[in-house]
């Protein structure tokens, strides 16, 4: 691997949508993220301190009834 493609896969965790599909995956919702929703909340959420759980907080209120951990018996 070069040099540049070692910086470039670091330099993605600290992108704010990566953080959130984070998140989101952690949550079982890993499949409802999509940019446009991101944009829409991403502007609502931008006083927040923390960016990437405040919008992570809005794609799990939004699709609270679509996660991937409801399929399970526990």
């Amino acid at each position: 691997m070069t040099t540049q493609a070692n910086n470039k896969n670091k330099s993605n965790s600290f992108k704010i949508s990566e953080q959130v599909k984070s998140i989101l995956h952690n949550r079982g919702l890993s499949k409802v993220f999509n940019y446009n929703d991101y944009n829409y909340f991403k502007e609502l959420c931008k006083s927040a301190f923390n960016k990437a759980q405040a919008i992570a907080d809005k794609f799990t209120e939004e699709h609270e009834q679509e996660s991937e951990l409801n399929e399970y018996i526990f």
